[in-house]
């Protein structure tokens, strides 16, 4: 299923860019050494981005 609403609680977050680095697509980019959703609508709902965020930073609803 594409197109999840994929979220990062910022207020959670401690950047270790996990997230980033394991997304088999595009949803996340580093900019200005901070990670950010970049392209949603990429999502596959593998959920690797989820599991493996040590903060639970990120969220993913479909």
């Amino acid at each position: 299923m594409a197109g999840a609403a994929v979220e990062i609680d910022f207020d959670l977050c401690d950047n270790t860019q996990a997230c980033e680095a394991v997304c088999p697509t595009t949803v996340f980019e580093i900019v200005d050494g901070r990670v950010h959703v970049a392209q949603p609508s990429e999502c596959t709902v593998c959920m690797k981005c989820v599991e493996n965020c040590p903060a639970g930073a990120v969220t993913v609803d479909f």
